[in-house]
């Protein structure tokens, strides 16, 4: 029997909510169930849960049994042993162009056919060497936006040890979102800063993120492609927009309204009709694919910072 769940706190107003469902959405369906499917409330923008589980409870027992199970020393649900590469920057995977395949061969030593299927989901989505910087090193997916000496594996890493350590983020991250002082978020929520008159002593750029909802957020990234466009990254729901006469980089997530698996998911993100304009209301061409709304967001990088920037959701 199939059930449809709401999960209350992802509001489909936010770029860190939505990859948390989408991110939800993936684990259930390769760990728990191979039927589940998503879709958003057209009224409260809420993602729905489709699959054999019953209740909110039930979705966040299953990914708490996803992290238990995961084998001490591997980051990633059913990924190999030593991947990402353990350490901080310079990022281990970030090689030289034409050394990728190399690498791949590398990782994949040792592993199952399942386990290699799913390292090489993760570095279509996490690198590319078809763009490069001035070090001829291979590019990272627009959705990372590391810090100082973060590299791909401590990013993946922490979200992942904070949700060991206290499993019931997990199920905050679906009804009630809970700020954790320190947490960044992984720069994919523009809420997580602090501003002076949050804080007692007047201080700003203080973090206070959604352990939960976070690491689910990171779990989305199989889904997407990271190629090049011009020499420059381009991952599945980016665009490049004209503002203020330059180009600049948006993240388009949809909203739709009938249930998808993982790859009909993949499919709609990356659909060209929500390159270019998207007019106001939507334009025909997208409502026709199920889309009732398109979170857009840019990167805002706040004084200080010494990232790329934190995902700011936009209006037109």
């Amino acid at each position: 029997m199939m059930n449809h769940v709401t999960l209350p706190a992802l509001l489909g107003d936010s770029p860190l909510a939505i990859l948390a469902a989408i991110g939800t959405l993936r684990l259930i369906h390769d760990f728990t169930d191979n039927n589940a499917r998503l879709h958003w409330n057209t009224t409260d923008h809420r993602p729905v849960l489709t699959s054999s589980l019953a209740t909110v409870d039930e979705v966040a027992e299953a990914l708490v049994d996803i992290v238990r199970t995961m084998p001490e020393g591997v980051s990633l649900p059913g990924g190999p042993m030593g991947f990402p590469p353990p350490g901080e920057a310079p990022d281990k995977l970030r090689v030289v162009q034409g050394r990728l395949p190399a690498l791949t061969a590398e990782l994949s030593t040792g592993a199952s056919d399942s386990e290699i299927t799913m390292l090489r989901s993760w570095l279509g989505s996490l690198i590319t060497d078809l763009a490069v910087d001035s070090k001829g090193r291979g590019a990272m997916s627009q959705f990372i936006a590391s810090s100082g000496k973060q590299s791909i594996a401590t990013m993946l890493e922490k979200p992942l040890e904070q949700v060991r350590k206290e499993p019931d983020y997990l199920r905050q991250a679906l009804v009630s979102w809970r700020r954790v002082p320190g947490v960044t978020g992984e720069y994919l929520d523009a809420r997580a800063t602090w501003e002076a008159t949050d804080d007692g002593g007047g201080r700003t750029g203080r973090m206070r993120g959604v352990p939960g909802a976070t690491w689910l957020a990171l779990m989305s990234y199989p889904l997407w492609t990271t190629t090049a466009l011009h020499r420059r990254a381009r991952t599945s729901g980016w665009h490049s927009v004209a503002a203020r006469r330059r180009s600049i980089q948006e993240l388009r997530l949809p909203l739709w309204r009938e249930p998808l698996g993982p790859a009909g998911v993949k499919a709609l993100v990356e659909h060209p009709a929500l390159d270019g304009d998207l007019g106001e209301p939507l334009n025909q061409k997208i409502r026709l694919l199920g889309v009732f709304h398109i979170c857009r967001a840019r990167r805002h990088q706040p004084p200080g910072s010494k990232s790329a920037g934190i995902l700011t959701p936009v209006s037109r």
